[in-house]
């Protein structure tokens, strides 16, 4: 498959995905009015890989199917490699002014680099380095936008927001509850002490 387009992506995204906020349903991300421009600025940084002017710097052939892929994918192999990988980043961030915070390359970039490690995984078994490799084969030749988030677990669904992940925040190994979240306090140092 290698590169899609911005339509392609947005295509995609019109699926059965059950996404809910504010308790209703979102039956398309690509058309409520809370995702919709993030979508299509997402759909653009795809098309500026099919750019003739970009191409070159946003993309490279698959070492599998020989179809372009995006940079993002590539395992470096050299100094080059890196230097051409973060301009392609760079072209992503200056499109988006640097405000577009979960570009599909942050996520393409960190697979990578476990691919690239991939028997440092398979240590005790093969069977995981051979799962990072596959995955990562399938993500580079189908262009996969992938996230992430750094949210609290909802440990107890009838609390909501800042009380929702109480009963495992704050308690040491023992269940003990900390006083303090700096970890040099839970062990009787005080951080004010050790300033010069």
């Amino acid at each position: 498959m290698g590169i899609r387009t911005g339509k392609e992506l947005l295509e995609s995204l019109r699926d059965e995905r059950q996404l809910f906020i504010d308790g209703e349903r979102v039956a398309d991300v690509t058309a409520d009015p809370r995702f919709a421009e993030a979508a299509r600025s997402l759909a653009a940084l795809y098309d500026m890989q099919h750019d003739s002017a970009l191409t070159e710097q946003m993309t490279f052939r698959s070492p599998t199917s020989g179809e372009r892929v995006g940079l993002s994918f590539i395992e470096p192999r050299s100094v080059d490699d890196l230097i051409r990988r973060r301009d392609m980043v760079k072209i992503w961030m200056d499109a988006s002014c640097g405000m577009f915070g979960r570009s599909p390359d942050f996520m393409n970039i960190f697979v990578t680099a476990f691919a690239s490690a991939a028997d440092d995984f398979g240590h005790k078994d093969k069977r995981f380095a051979e799962n990072l490799r596959t995955y990562h084969k399938y993500i580079r030749e189908n262009d996969i936008c992938m996230t992430h988030t750094l949210v609290n677990p909802q440990v107890d669904r009838s609390k909501t927001g800042r009380t929702a992940g109480q009963g495992s925040r704050g308690q040491d190994r023992q269940g003990n509850r900390c006083r303090d979240r700096d970890p040099r306090r839970a062990h009787g140092v005080d951080p004010m002490r050790l300033r010069a």
